[in-house]
């Protein structure tokens, strides 16, 4: 069902509540120790039981990196109260552990069977746009929450890549930093844990881009294509089939993410597509080969326009995202109607065929009816020109020739 609309003085007594129960729990503890340290752990003495019982014995551990330092607050404190309403814990053979920032301080919370335990909290308020924070958080779950399976869920404004601002992770108390492509991609690899499972409950991060700097790092990605609603993923419901099903694969716990995003809102327009990271690499390489077709042709095709993705226009918003599915048919349809070139006909035919290997599940509504699961960096007018060296920085910009056709692309538009 859609989520209803609370009165204000319903949201803050609410909001009241929330931070009772995340504070409560809170004792005066040290900060968790650097990866080299092995000295003991301290916390509460509930959360460290609940880790006991968890030991050796978990099939999931989901680590949740909330990004709460800006105007997406009292979002964090109600999907964390989701969370813990799921029920889930170690009980269920199943950890979830948070790194919440917001508030102006950082904690580390373990999820007990509907309570959220503080199992650490310094005076230091952590910059959860630097990728030393995820890192070093990642470490500090793998050491002490082991598992058959590894989720991570990024918490936060999303971006995707786009010019000039791109990535995930915004923290405003530090300036506004976030997480840069290939700072998540460092971050992931010091972490040391490849995950079966890769989430980003934010706006704007189901792109090639993205998926090809994270491929080495995960399984599954679940991302959207379009911008998300502030209140994201519906965690209640997720948590508690995952405590349900605990031993549920990672393409099984992809698909009711998506499942219960769209049963939450029931509406609307909004997209969240599950994609299989082992098959991006392939994918970039098809889109490689297409971006040379154009560098070798000098063809442009047709001016595109217009954000929603519809029947005239690949784009899922203003800034220049495409749905690399509906750009590839309209140059299809291009190619039959005017060119009928066999080598750009094979070029596309190869793009579409890795694609859909590669977005395994998704699910579109609303305006973005249409979308079909991964986007790409298209620029559509003279203002997101030029490119520029941030984008030159990306993984698939550097394996692949498609920032030289975005060069070439915009010397066009710009005519």
């Amino acid at each position: 069902m859609p989520k209803k609309v609370m009165s204000r003085m319903g949201f803050l007594v609410f909001l009241l509540m929330v931070v009772f129960v995340v504070s409560g729990c809170l004792e005066n503890i040290p900060p968790p120790p650097s990866e080299e340290e092995e000295g003991d752990f301290e916390g509460t003495e509930e959360a460290l039981e609940g880790d006991a019982k968890a030991s050796g014995s978990a099939t999931w551990t989901v680590i949740v990196y909330m990004a709460a330092d800006n105007n997406l607050y009292s979002y964090a404190l109600r999907d964390l109260r989701e969370m813990a309403d799921s029920g889930i814990g170690a009980k269920s053979k199943v950890n979830v552990v948070v790194l919440f920032d917001g508030g102006g301080k950082t904690r580390y919370c373990s999820l007990q069977e509907g309570k959220v335990l503080d199992i650490w909290s310094g005076t230091t308020n952590l910059n959860t746009g630097d990728g030393g924070t995820l890192a070093a958080f990642i470490r500090f779950v793998r050491a002490r929450y082991p598992a058959r399976r590894y989720a991570l869920i990024l918490w936060n404004h999303g971006a995707g890549w786009r010019n000039p601002v791109k990535g995930v992770c915004w923290d405003d108390s530090a300036g506004e930093d976030y997480l840069t492509l290939p700072e998540l991609a460092s971050a992931l690899q010091a972490g040391g844990v490849r995950f079966n499972l890769i989430g980003m409950d934010a706006c704007l991060m189901a792109m090639v881009e993205v998926a090809y700097e994270v491929r080495n790092y995960g399984d599954i990605l679940v991302a959207s294509q379009a911008s998300e609603p502030g209140d994201g993923w519906d965690y209640k419901r997720l948590f508690r089939r995952l405590a349900q099903s605990p031993t549920m694969s990672p393409t099984a716990l992809a698909q009711e993410i998506v499942k219960s995003y769209f049963a939450y809102y029931g509406g609307g327009s909004i997209t969240l597509s599950v994609i299989r990271l082992s098959r991006v690499g392939a994918l970039a390489q098809a889109i490689s080969g297409l971006a040379q077709w154009f560098l070798r042709s000098g063809k442009d095709f047709p001016a595109l326009s217009g954000r929603a993705v519809s029947p005239d226009s690949p784009y899922v918003d203003e800034l220049g995202y495409a749905d690399i599915e509906n750009f590839v048919r309209l140059l299809k349809k291009w190619n039959d109607r005017d060119l009928k070139d066999r080598e750009l006909k094979s070029a596309l035919t190869r793009v579409q065929t890795k694609l859909k290997s590669t977005v395994i599940y998704n699910r579109a509504s609303g305006s973005y009816l249409g979308a079909k699961g991964l986007s790409i960096y298209l620029p559509y007018s003279a203002d997101s020109c030029p490119i520029g060296v941030d984008y030159d920085a990306l993984a698939f910009a550097k394996d692949t020739q498609w920032d030289e056709f975005l060069d070439w692309w915009c010397e066009v538009i710009c005519e």
